[in-house]
C-alpha cells in the first residue's frame, strides 16, 4: 500500500479531553482500539509515530496543560524515546517542528489518525496534503460528534463523520481501514 519504507503514524490529540464532549453521541467507539492497533502494528516493524496534543490557550478549556484531561488517553500513551509534538492551534503543522520532524525522516507518506475529523483531523490533512505528503485515514481510527449546524438543525455524528470524510477524500488523503494500514499487501488500494 505504501510507496515509502517508513511512512509516519501520525496520532492526533487522543487525550483524556475528548471525553469531555460526552454530552452528545459519538461514532465510531472503536477508534481508539484501533488507534492502539495502529501504534502497536508501526512500533512492532520500528516505524516511526509521532504523537499530537493540544495544550488550549485557554485555562478553562479540558485540553488546558493545567487539567486532567491533557494527559494522553493510556490506550495511546506514547512510549519511550516516540516523539511528542504539542499544538496550539487545530493544525498540527501550525507553530510546531512537525513539518521538520517528519521530513528528517525522510518520509514522504503519513497516516493519521486521532480525533476530531471535523476538527484537528480535516485540519491538518488538508495542511500535510498541501505540503506535498502523501496522506492515509484510516476511517475507522478517528471518530466525530454531534453537532448543531447554524441553521438550528442537529447533525448526528455518523453524518458529520461521513460528510468530512466524504469531502477529504481523493483530493487530501486516501481512505482506508485500519486492516488496510496494517496489511503487508502492496495491492491494497485506497476505499476511494
Amino acid at each position: 500500500m505504501f510507496n515509502s519504507v517508513n511512512p509516519i503514524l501520525l496520532v492526533v490529540d487522543v487525550q483524556e479531553a475528548i471525553d469531555s464532549y460526552e454530552s452528545t453521541e459519538r461514532n465510531n467507539p472503536d477508534a481508539e482500539e484501533n488507534m492502539s492497533r495502529l501504534i502497536g502494528g508501526w512500533r512492532a516493524k520500528n516505524l516511526p509515530v509521532i504523537h499530537v496534543r493540544h495544550s488550549s490557550k485557554y485555562e478553562n478549556s479540558p485540553y488546558h496543560k493545567s487539567s486532567s484531561g491533557f494527559a494522553f488517553k493510556r490506550i495511546v500513551k506514547p512510549a519511550p524515546g516516540e516523539s511528542v509534538v504539542t499544538k496550539s492551534e487545530n493544525c498540527a503543522f501550525i507553530g510546531t517542528n512537525l513539518e521538520s520532524a517528519i521530513r528528517s525522516l525522510g518520509a514522504t507518506e503519513i497516516v493519521i489518525c486521532g480525533v476530531l475529523i471535523n476538527n484537528s483531523i480535516d485540519a491538518t490533512i488538508r495542511v500535510a496534503a498541501g505540503l506535498g505528503f502523501s496522506v492515509f485515514l484510516p476511517q475507522d481510527a478517528t471518530a466525530a460528534y454531534g453537532m448543531k449546524g447554524l441553521n438550528g438543525k442537529f447533525y448526528p455524528a455518523d453524518d458529520v463523520f461521513w460528510l468530512y470524510l466524504s469531502n477529504l477524500a481523493g483530493e487530501y488523503c486516501h481512505v482506508v481501514t485500519t486492516d488496510h494500514a496494517l496489511s503487508p499487501s502492496p495491492e491494497l488500494k485506497s476505499l476511494t
